[in-house]
């Protein structure tokens, strides 16, 4: 014995038992007043003249409505110092065990009992919590399930208080058995406060690091091992919180036992409960070592299953030994759970969040036996307690079995608490450690590793849906990750809500979505500011600054900024960032949709912005663009970091950049590449290839000139005559004439503001013109509607890939077919006639093929809420081949599409006019693109046209050069896609 006693203190380390006992004896305490309310229930109950039912429910609402409070006091506990909040506690319920026993009405005893709660609230949180920063993970099953023997000394009370009552009455046994409580206060006074960690060697965390309520309840949630728990405890809450009211009402009813048999008999479901502590103390500290904490769950749910088996036995034995003995059994089951589920949340709960990790099973214990024990207590009234029992015995028994099913999540949760350590340890500003996310139940990020350090200007590129925005929108805030960990400046930011992370100096640009569209540019840059609203000189300075960096907006400064162009709008979100001030600063698609000169002055901002000391991250399609901010980049594909690294290096890894969605169009791109430069090195020498690909290059051009020429002389497709409008004093079109001849691809160029994108809702009716014609296939339609116009084979794409969001992509392709359905009436389908049933079977094999054709086959059953821009992207143009339009109208095309899917697709565009036999008008800002695409450019500028021709020629005019390109020089413009002897082809 000596010797066991020796290796029992020798392993828990240096703290020694001290604070173990002082936390044994203050929970044994606790349970003695606990276990005389359950052995003296009838007693109580006769004085008060309560029935059955009626004390039932008291006793099940004393012993649950505290619970309701257990999520507050965790909250205190793991905010506050916990050995000062345990002494309290002990006070409290000391003084309502005397209360109890003085109570003179039933309302008093009611709220003595609702007070004496404390200590249960206590016992179950926070001091599990000091547990675990006293003694280290191997000796945890160990300590936590002496801890528990509290439960079984605590029955050492039962027969006690049953021989004072039969003495003295039931109220002198209650204040009798409540004053070990004042001494074992006074001991707890020589207790010290653990670090919170300590155990694990986790780090003090830097500041008053206190989490708040919300962001704990979301940390905890995403733990779901715990998550799994809390229903589990619900139904179990239901037969073991009034189970000491439920087995003494049971044998005093069924068999008429007095106070002292029932007693004895409590005592002896004790020494159950010690057998069933000790066993379950044992298996969990063995197989825990052995074969590892997912076999916690395992424990814990199987001794509730056989608390479950042993009430359906004794309510079904004819006999009082045989209940007796089966309430034995039973027994076991009661306690035997609690060394695994106690060792298994402080594995996978955070240190600093561990007391509102038990406080959260607890409130779903104690809600268990508030909604579930009426129900029995009900159902004994009128049917005997045996009913009720095996009633309260499916409760339970279901809640064993939802508990094993947790054990697949323990692993990962251990491991995700460890991942929460390392990212914590890290020197980078941002450290991002095996972050998962998901929509609903689709998981679009998967373990993914970011390090930003301070300073750094990092780019983080992908495939279209690869889970950049979301990542953006993970780190602040804006969704909340299921798995991994985000530290901030030391700060574990993982489940902390936006503004939260915006007060600690997280700023995100979303793409394409950063302005308030209803207020006005001035509006926007104050709002941008409410972070310093004292600080009315910085207000200013910054703005004023602002305002230097983008001009167009000081004239603007009126305008709602919904009325701005898209590259205006990107103008003042980036503005908004800057005066902002954030330590990082996360923009999403910079480049989204803006000419080259107005991208240049966006890069000039960043740098700014990053020359103030602020470290960005920068999601951007284009790896071009990156290369002219960041030396560092992560590239994402499917969720998963895929490459990190120099920036420059990816430009060599042919296997990361490649088209996704764009394959077989790309594929079209690369034999195009290969048929111009064969036998470039065949040996024939550089002089030869060099005079072969000049050859090449005039026969190329020859033949684009015949083509032009002949388009010409088509007819026209689309007509605009004498175009205009205006929107107060700013002219976004005036008197605009363009002619698209049939089979023409007519690109439109021209700074952001220019009018591009008003002329295209001229065009298609969603703005009326002031003045003017627009002419379709010689029909004059400048009175037409825009669902008329689209009938008569207008199809339009718009900037921001206007899909129906609700709606699943299959089914948004299945809507965009509506111009070729054969069986258009309701009436066929409601019915459901053969002709409407093959009308949708043609449908949605035509959408099959789009599909396929896209790529778009894991995404054909996600709604378009879900998909990232470019993924939207992707879908327009597939419901726009659906639609099959005579004169496709297309807006910025390669908006939001990674390069390499970019570069796929003119040749899958010009695919798609030879396929649909239509005309296209296209607004594009990529240079490269659109040169190779368009058979003529028209810029504009101001509302008017200023320059219309063949590619080469309107590029290389001297007003497109100076007010759109910015620059002569093709090396260093700007270029989202392609190389630079694009330009100009």
């Amino acid at each position: 014995m000596r010797r066991w006693w020796r290796g029992l203190v020798d392993g828990l380390g240096p703290v020694g038992i001290f604070p173990l006992g002082v936390l044994l004896g203050l929970s044994t305490v606790e349970r003695f007043d606990f276990f005389a309310f359950g052995v003296l229930s009838p007693e109580i109950r006769h004085t008060f003249h309560l029935s059955n039912a009626g004390f039932l429910s008291i006793a099940a609402l004393t012993a649950a409505l505290p619970i309701l409070l257990s999520v507050p006091v965790g909250y205190l506990g793991d905010r506050y110092r916990r050995v000062r909040i345990t002494q309290v506690a002990g006070v409290v319920w000391g003084i309502t065990a005397v209360l109890t026993g003085l109570a003179p009405a039933v309302l008093v005893l009611v709220l003595a009992r609702l007070l004496g709660g404390a200590g249960l609230l206590v016992n179950e949180s926070v001091h599990p919590s000091l547990l675990a920063d006293y003694y280290p993970p191997p000796v945890l099953p160990r300590v936590m399930g002496i801890h528990r023997q509290a439960f079984v000394l605590g029955a050492f009370g039962s027969p006690i208080a049953g021989a004072l009552s039969t003495v003295f009455g039931w109220r002198t046994a209650f204040v009798i058995l409540a004053l070990p409580t004042f001494l074992l206060v006074l001991i707890a006074r020589w207790m010290r406060e653990p670090a919170r960690g300590a155990t694990l060697a986790v780090p003090p965390p830097p500041g008053d690091d206190k989490v708040g309520f919300a962001e704990a309840f979301r940390r905890l949630r995403s733990i779901r091992s715990l998550r799994r728990t809390w229903p589990a405890a619900f139904l179990f809450g239901s037969g073991v919180l009034p189970f000491a009211a439920v087995l003494n009402n049971f044998f005093h009813d069924v068999y008429g036992s007095g106070a002292v048999e029932r007693g004895l008999i409590t005592f002896l479901t004790g020494v159950g409960g010690f057998i069933g502590l000790v066993l379950g103390t044992r298996w969990a500290q063995k197989l825990t070592l052995e074969r590892g904490p997912q076999w916690l769950p395992v424990i814990n749910g199987l001794f509730v299953i056989e608390f479950a088996v042993g009430m359906v036995l004794m309510a079904l034995s004819p006999w009082m030994t045989l209940s007796i003995a089966f309430a034995f059994v039973l027994s076991i089951g009661t306690l035997g759970f609690l060394p695994a589920y106690l060792t298994m949340v402080a594995l996978v709960a955070p240190p600093r969040l561990r007391a509102q990790a038990f406080s959260w099973t607890l409130l779903f214990y104690g809600l268990g036996a508030i909604v579930l024990s009426p129900i029995a207590g009900a159902v004994g009234d009128a049917h005997g307690y045996r009913v009720a029992i095996l009633l309260l015995s499916a409760f339970v028994g279901g809640g064993g079995l939802i508990e094993l099913t947790a054990r697949a999540f323990v692993p990962r949760d251990v491991e995700q608490a460890a991942n929460i350590e390392l990212a914590g340890a890290s020197e980078a500003l941002l450290s991002c450690s095996k972050v998962d996310v998901a929509y609903d139940q689709v998981q679009v990020l998967f373990r993914v590793d970011l390090d930003v350090h301070e300073g750094e200007i990092v780019a983080l590129l992908g495939t279209n849906g690869a889970g950049k925005s979301t990542l953006l929108k993970a780190i602040s805030g804006l969704l909340d990750p299921i798995g991994g960990a985000i530290f901030f400046d030391g700060r574990d930011v993982t489940h902390a809500d936006p503004i939260t992370t915006a007060k600690l100096g997280i700023a995100q640009v979303p793409g394409g979505r950063g302005i308030f569209p209803t207020l006005s540019v001035g509006e926007n840059l104050r709002v941008a500011g409410w972070l310093y609203r004292g600080e009315s000189d910085y207000l200013k300075e910054a703005t004023e600054r602002v305002l230097e960096y983008f001009p167009i907006l000081r004239t603007r400064w009126d305008t709602p900024a919904g009325n701005l162009s898209g590259g205006e709008q990107q103008m003042l979100s980036l503005g908004q960032a800057f005066i902002a001030r954030p330590k990082l600063l996360l923009i999403d698609e910079l480049s989204l949709g803006l000419a080259p000169t107005v991208v240049e002055r966006l890069l000039e901002i960043v740098r700014a912005i990053h020359d103030n000391g602020t470290t960005i991250i920068l999601v951007e399609q284009s790896v071009n663009v990156a290369l002219r901010l960041a030396e560092r980049a992560f590239f994402l594909e499917k969720g998963e970091v895929r490459f990190s690294g120099r920036t420059a290096e990816l430009l060599e890894r042919k296997d990361i950049l490649r088209a996704v969605f764009l394959r077989g169009a790309a594929a079209v791109a690369d034999e195009e590449l290969v048929a111009r430069t064969n036998g470039e090195a065949s040996g024939e020498g550089q002089a030869q290839s060099a005079r072969k690909r000049a050859q090449v290059a005039e026969d190329v051009a020859a033949r684009h000139a015949d083509h032009r020429a002949a388009l010409l002389l088509r007819p026209a497709a689309l007509q605009v005559r004498g175009l205009s409008k205006r929107f107060g004093g700013i002219a976004a079109g005036s008197d605009v004439d363009l002619t698209l001849h049939e089979g023409e691809i007519l690109g439109l160029i021209g700074p952001n503001g220019a009018g591009k994108t008003t002329i295209f809702d001229l065009i298609c009716g969603f703005q009326p013109a002031d003045s003017g014609r627009v002419e379709l296939h010689g029909v004059d339609m400048s009175r037409w509607g825009p669902s008329r116009r689209a009938g008569a084979g207008l199809g339009r794409s718009f900037q921001d890939a206007r899909l129906w969001p609700s709606l699943t992509v299959r089914e948004a392709l299945a809507v965009a077919l509506e111009r070729h359905i054969d069986v258009r009436n309701a009436l066929p389908a409601l019915l459901g006639m053969p002709l409407a049933a093959d009308s949708e079977e043609d449908v949605f094999k035509r959408v099959d093929e789009l599909v396929e054709l896209m790529g778009l086959r894991a995404f054909a059953n996600k709604f378009v809420s879900e998909l990232s821009t470019g993924s939207r992207r992707i879908v327009e143009i597939a419901a726009i081949l659906g639609h099959r339009p005579t004169v496709l109208i297309l807006d910025e095309p390669s908006s939001g599409i990674a390069q390499k899917e970019t570069e796929a697709l003119g040749p899958l565009l010009q695919e798609a006019r030879a396929y649909l036999d239509c005309s296209m008008l296209v607004i594009e800002h990529d240079m490269p693109l659109i040169s190779r695409l368009a058979d003529h450019l028209v810029a504009l500028d101001r509302g008017s046209v200023v320059v219309h021709g063949p590619p080469a020629d309107v590029l290389q005019h001297p007003y497109v050069i100076e007010s759109y390109l910015g620059t002569t020089d093709e090396k260093t413009l700007v270029q989202p896609s392609g190389a630079a002897e694009a330009v100009g082809v």
